[in-house]
């Protein structure tokens, strides 16, 4: 288990470096986000209002058809939700209670 935490650790420490880098890129250099950049926020938007049950029907097929046909935002799309998972059983472990994964996640006090 605790090679387990370190291994997360570990990842959650190399996205925090790279949030910093791009924050710090931003800042430094007084550059507006690329296209790039703005396209995969939007998709970032469009996850969590997915993931909240408020992306439309429309805009839901709209992103899977984005996600079927660029395997750059479907990597994106891939981390973004185990990113997400993790933050879920890392700070919201209840919200797994009565489930299967109960047996391998040990409760918090």
């Amino acid at each position: 288990m605790l090679h387990q935490i370190e291994k997360l650790q570990k990842m959650v420490n190399n996205l925090l470096g790279l949030c910093a880098d791009g924050e710090g890129d931003a800042v430094q250099d007084g550059l507006p986000a690329s296209p790039q950049e703005k396209k995969y926020e939007r998709l970032g938007i469009m996850i969590l209002k997915a993931q909240d049950g408020e992306l439309e029907r429309r805009y839901l097929l709209r992103m899977e058809k984005w996600l079927l046909s660029d395997p750059h935002a479907l990597r994106y799309y891939i981390d973004f939700q185990n990113l997400s998972a993790m933050l879920h059983v890392h700070f919201n472990p209840s919200r797994f209670r009565n489930s299967l994964i109960d047996e391998h996640i040990p409760a918090t006090q």
